[in-house]
């Protein structure tokens, strides 16, 4: 399923939607952990059918929601995340729903203290969140459903038995390999690196079309590609130092350094053709480097690597750098350089230690919570948005008004930011799913729709990491189906009412997240970009400069370079979809962007064309590149010096950069800014 998912999801639409930020992961699939999914929620459901007890659908999404609450990982904290989430839903829903029996003041005050607790829970971390956000939805989910006492308890109780239940058959069944999501993750970083090399083959070819006109293209493959590796080795580096954790750091964390390695000769090779390099030899050396990329890719996703595979692809690429003085010939050397030093890692892990499946050891560190003001503002934030929702709902008479308050939790982010994009995916992914939910409840006889119950709550889990939209689409279907089984007759009202409800949640959460308590706006668009203008300035007056610096020396300054480029990207991109104002200075921000992606390229060929005897060119061009460092350095700026970069600055380092990009390094413009003059 994973190799099909590839091939269905062409990287030409992930890069499309990763421009578009919407991010989407192929290789994530979870197969066993799907089909773990569908055995708990299609069994309960079945018996709930055949005992004729429609409420009995409260077991079929406890086992759903504690599917969706496994974290992976090793048995240990499976088993306890699930537990803790069983017994915190077993008391929300029991006591939430005997709330609302009693009327509609003591719903809205258990509902609003259960979401902010629940809310609170972020404070704790990760996992803390998940159970927290999911337990929030079983307090909306129980307000709706107002019950005396007796029967409040008896809910409670269905719950439970679903949430044990699924419990017991993600511990027993399907065991996973707990490090197979960021195997795959690192894998993936390999095979978008080899993505890129093969579309760098396709633009090489004779008729290709000209690279300059897909300048957002080639800036998402960067921007995505670094901010995968960051992600990944921030992932990698926090594994802590018990048998099977060390062993897997010590497998994957080499395979990432030399990713982040390779990936700046990836980037010297795309400026050289974007330059108008197409030789034969540049593009033998392309296509080993793909080779070796794929073979890494490979070997990366494996428990146990094999080294000796990338004996081959490790001497041709020697041989390339032997034979060839140019820049491929050097790209060559830094790529064989870093796959020796892979394999080399590789050769001297440890065997690994003996140690019973599942078990784990103490010393894994806790995920970082988010800041306590953060927290607090947001768990706020949340409650009165809920309360919001509840009350819109009963005002305009809603049927299944928890669907609007789930959509309210699941939509509302600390951060603005990522709520927008997560807005815009819940909609579409609810309508979409409510549209086939409705298809199929109209057509299908119940037979079929009990059949489906299975992959759908199997492809709801499945394809929880890969997109969201999608896994909204397929749990929408699931909810409603499972609604329409247990109440028959409604067909396409149910699905009507989901993408409605669906709709003024979402809309009820973003507003929450703009008006109340908003928090403090990062810098301005402006403001960043200044700051990858600096770091990539810097960047390439270190790879200029008069001495041979190693790869370790230069890698801080390289990083940073693509990291603030990276985030300056992503606030453009959350500009255009806050309604596209100030089109005018994104326009101007995204070409600035783009000319920092090449200078950091060209930065990348000058490093490594460098010799010990430079040119009077190479010269001139490092003097330049180190004064501009120094003019545009913040601690250097004082009150009588230079005033630093701001909005009103972007037409004149816009215009600064098209001259760099022209190689106009004798422009008297450019020799004034360099030596203090204002821009």
């Amino acid at each position: 399923m994973r190799a099909a998912s590839r091939t269905l999801m062409p990287s030409a639409i992930a890069h499309w939607l990763g421009v578009r930020a919407i991010a989407i992961a192929p290789e994530q699939v979870a197969v066993r952990e799907g089909l773990r999914a569908g055995v708990a929620v299609g069994t309960v459901m079945l018996v709930a059918l055949y005992l004729h007890m429609p409420l009995m659908a409260w077991s079929a999404f406890a086992a759903f929601w504690t599917c969706l609450v496994d974290p992976g990982g090793l048995l240990r904290s499976r088993l306890e995340t699930m537990l803790k989430f069983a017994a915190l839903g077993t008391v929300i829903s029991g006591s939430v729903s005997a709330a609302a029996g009693f009327g509609m003041l003591p719903a809205f005050v258990a509902l609003g203290v259960s979401v902010l607790g629940c809310a609170l829970l972020r404070l704790r971390g990760a996992t803390a969140t998940q159970i927290g956000v999911l337990a929030a939805i079983v307090a909306v989910v129980a307000v709706c459903y107002p019950f005396p006492p007796e029967v409040a308890v008896r809910l409670s109780g269905l719950f439970a038995l679903g949430a044990i239940w699924a419990t017991l058959i993600c511990v027993l069944a399907w065991p996973v390999d707990p490090y197979m999501p960021l195997r795959l993750a690192c894998s993936a970083v390999l095979r978008e690196e080899e993505r890129m090399m093969r579309r760098l083959l396709d633009y090489m070819k004779p008729g290709a079309p000209d690279m300059e006109q897909e300048s957002a293209s080639i800036g998402a493959f960067r921007r995505e590609i670094r901010s995968r590796i960051e992600r990944t080795r921030g992932r990698i580096e926090i594994l802590s130092a018990d048998a099977i954790s060390s062993r897997t750091r010590a497998t994957l964390l080499p395979a990432i350094e030399a990713c982040d390695r390779i990936f700046i000769a990836l980037i010297a090779f795309e400026h050289a053709v974007l330059s108008g390099e197409t030789s034969h030899a540049a593009r033998r050396t392309v296509r080993v480097v793909t080779t070796t990329l794929h073979r890494m890719a490979r070997e990366a996703q494996r428990p146990e690597p094999r080294p000796e595979r990338l004996h081959r692809q490790q001497r041709l690429l020697a041989r390339i750098a032997e034979q060839d003085a140019d820049l491929f010939g050097k790209g060559a050397h830094v790529c064989a350089q870093a796959v020796q030093e892979l394999i080399t890692a590789w050769q001297t892990l440890s065997p690994p230690h003996a140690q019973p499946t599942g078990q784990t050891v103490s010393g894994r560190p806790r995920p970082a919570a988010v800041p306590r003001a953060q927290g607090l503002r947001h768990a706020a934030r949340l409650c009165v948005s809920v309360l919001v929702a509840y009350a819109i709902s009963l005002k305009l008479d809603l049927p299944y008004a928890y669907w609007a308050m789930m959509a309210v939790v699941v939509v509302t982010q600390p951060s603005v930011t990522t709520t927008l994009p997560r807005t815009i995916e819940r909609v579409i992914g609810s309508i979409a799913g409510g549209l086939l939910a409705a298809v199929m409840g109209v057509l299908l006889p119940v037979w079929s729709i009990l059949l489906l119950i299975f992959p759908l709550a199997a492809a709801t889990i499945a394809l929880r990491s890969v997109n969201y939209t999608l896994c909204v689409m397929f749990m929408t279907q699931l909810f409603v189906l499972v609604t329409d089984l247990v109440s028959p007759g409604l067909g396409w009202d149910v699905a009507l009412a989901r993408a409605i409800n669906n709709i003024i949640g979402s809309l009820v959460g973003l507003a929450g997240c703009f008006l109340l308590w908003p928090e403090r706006r990062g810098a301005p668009l402006a403001a960043q970009v200044a700051d990858a203008f600096r770091a990539n300035i810097r960047y390439a007056a270190l790879a200029t400069g008069p001495e041979i610096l190693s790869w370790h020396q230069i890698e801080s300054a390289r990083r940073k370079a693509g990291t603030t480029s990276t985030v300056a990207e992503i606030q453009c991109q959350t500009a255009r979809l806050e309604g596209l104002r100030r089109s005018d200075q994104i326009g101007k921000a995204r070409e600035i962007l783009f000319l920092l992606r090449k200078l950091a390229g060209a930065a990348s060929v000058w490093w490594m064309e460098k010799t010990p005897e430079p040119t009077q060119a190479v010269r001139q061009r490092a003097d330049l590149y180190s004064r501009l460092a120094e003019r545009f350095d913040p601690t250097e700026q004082t009150s009588s010096g230079p005033a630093p970069l701001t909005d009103a600055t972007l037409d004149d380092l816009l215009t600064l950069l098209r001259k760099l990009d022209l190689a106009e390094l004798d422009d008297e413009h450019i020799k004034a800014v360099s030596q203090g003059h204002p821009l």
